[in-house]
């Protein structure tokens, strides 16, 4: 009875917070492909790949984990690279145990047959947001603005030692190429740049059990003027 009252509360209390974050100001993905978060904390991020802002709120809510099979490992470029000024190059690259076959399954939320109410739990981090998250209308109108991410899904943020967070990306994708923007933010730093990414697996936008979050092998490269 405890849990019926307390549910409720929690989901409106909840659910203008986890609206503004993710759909404040008018919040609209445009092109499904990438797009740029406009909630109060998340405004900067840029999406690609089908990544959602909904997906990244989750991300963040969980604790990362240290799991060397399931760590991001840099292809490009690479540690302590001097990179040229004149073309933004093409980040890439992968998960360390997946050749090895290591990468956690995404099994569906709701098994076939299942009763309607019947979920399996996620992570302890993202269970709480998750549950809360499947009560609220303002998130399920969120979710209209894309398709739910099922799959990995990948958060980048480059820092230099006085700017943490200066340019943050999340994608879909196991590379990433700035635009003409992005680089150029790169460009003006004037100082080394760390790339730090922390992956999960998704379904549905929720983190799938033994999905982590996972962080992974960060990047220090600079750009010439």
């Amino acid at each position: 009875m405890r849990r019926a009252l307390l549910i409720p509360a929690l989901a409106a209390l909840a659910s203008a917070a986890m609206y503004a974050g993710a759909c404040g100001g008018g919040h609209d993905h445009g092109d499904a492909s990438s797009g740029t978060s406009s909630g109060p904390s998340l405004d900067d991020v840029i999406y690609e790949g089908g990544a959602t802002d909904e997906a990244l709120v989750v991300l963040l809510a969980a604790e990362p984990k240290d799991d060397a099979s399931q760590a991001t490992v840099f292809d490009a470029p690479e540690e302590g690279a001097a990179l040229p000024g004149d073309a933004a190059p093409e980040l890439t690259f992968h998960i360390a145990g997946a050749a090895q076959g290591a990468a956690p399954r995404a099994a569906p939320w709701r098994a076939a047959g299942a009763a309607p109410g019947a979920r399996e739990s996620g992570p302890v981090g993202a269970s709480v947001l998750a549950e809360l998250g499947a009560l609220l209308g303002p998130v399920r109108a969120a979710r209209a603005h894309g398709t739910p991410v099922n799959g990995r899904a990948y958060f980048l943020v480059f820092s230099t030692a006085e700017r943490e967070g200066l340019l943050r990306v999340f994608t879909t994708k196991l590379s990433y190429t700035p635009d003409a923007a992005a680089w150029d933010k790169l460009r003006a730093a004037g100082a080394p740049i760390t790339v730090d990414v922390v992956n999960a697996v998704f379904e549905n936008n929720r983190i799938a059990p033994g999905g982590g979050p996972f962080t992974g092998e960060p990047v220090t490269f600079s750009v010439a003027p």
